[in-house]
């Protein structure tokens, strides 16, 4: 399965985050994954610690990976859907969150109800 984004309009940053938030990571290398996770770590022990652990801060810092980091922060943050859409609208994706997509056990367990009722209805 592929995610094909206007790349013109897009940092590698924000196509590997919209890969990552889609579930498409079969193109995404796995150094940016494991990125992304550490990003997502540092920003929930930050915020569970209450100690002010600032490893979002090390993980910006000159010489790691400032873009990514700032990207995941602004998505974080409470403006977050103003980010989302306009990376969306920029990449030229529909938002998967205005449709409602059914998981594959809901579809079995529907399907699993109807053969019921018909079988019954016999």
């Amino acid at each position: 399965m592929s995610i094909r984004f206007r790349s013109t309009e897009l940092s590698s940053a924000e196509a590997s985050f919209l890969k990552w938030q889609y579930g498409f990571d079969e193109e995404d290398e796995p150094f940016e994954r494991a990125l992304w996770q550490a990003i997502m770590r540092a920003w929930e022990a930050d915020n569970a610690s209450g100690i002010g652990t600032h490893y979002l801060e090390r993980l910006g810092c000159r010489g790691a990976f400032p873009e990514e980091v700032a990207l995941y922060v602004r998505f974080r943050s409470e403006e977050s859907d103003v980010v989302w859409n306009e990376l969306i609208s920029r990449a030229g994706l529909s938002d998967r969150r205005t449709a409602k997509v059914e998981t594959t056990i809901n579809r079995r367990r529907a399907d699993r109800a109807l053969g019921r009722t018909e079988k019954t209805a016999q």
